[in-house]
């Protein structure tokens, strides 16, 4: 739920903020952390482990396989199949992931296909990595560089609207370290990053 209304947040910033330009990426996570989290939301016993971690590794790749037919069409697939899942408690199913990928205008036979894919397991792999170099170990976090000049970035953990628009209103990415440095930093016994 707390990632749904994050990416929510992050789209209305996109759009109330339409002068300034924003690339942004929803990254799926999965680790002990977030499974743990999913079972304790939904009320499921430890026994239930092994199928949340396949069924969110499955919604992982629906997302990579969604996103290969455009940024705007995996994300709009993504907070569509949330909306299903989280606020009509619609079970997650082969029928619920074709419908959706239907309604937000997937060519549907391509993305069956690259769900299943070595490329959509190796993209989430990537995302993995990735999240892991930058240290992100639980959901609902932002990484934010400034793209107009040198690579400088902030780690956000439990971020909403307010403190993502206060932080671009205040410039404060101009002062924090490069991204390569924010990762070395942070692979060190004693990260020297800002979290807000």
């Amino acid at each position: 739920m707390q990632c749904y209304r994050c990416e929510q947040d992050v789209l209305r910033i996109d759009k109330d903020l339409q002068q300034t330009k924003l690339q942004y990426q929803f990254v799926p996570l999965i680790n002990m952390h977030t499974i743990q989290n999913t079972l304790h939301r939904y009320g499921l016993s430890a026994s239930h482990h092994q199928a949340v971690s396949e069924l969110l590794y499955q919604v992982s790749l629906d997302y990579k396989a969604a996103l290969f037919q455009g940024g705007k069409r995996g994300r709009h697939y993504l907070l569509q199949l949330q909306t299903a899942i989280i606020k009509d408690a619609r079970r997650y199913s082969p029928a619920l992931v074709e419908e959706i990928a239907r309604q937000v205008g997937l060519d549907l036979e391509m993305f069956l296909a690259d769900r299943q894919s070595d490329l959509a397991r190796e993209a989430f792999v990537a995302d993995q990595k990735m999240a892991n170099e930058l240290g992100v170990t639980r959901t609902a976090t932002a990484v934010i560089f400034d793209t107009t000049g040198p690579d400088y970035g902030v780690l956000i953990n439990d971020f909403d609207y307010d403190t993502l628009i206060q932080l671009l209103h205040d410039g404060q990415l101009q002062v924090m370290q490069t991204a390569q440095d924010f990762i070395d930093r942070f692979n060190h016994a004693q990260p020297r990053f800002r979290i807000l």
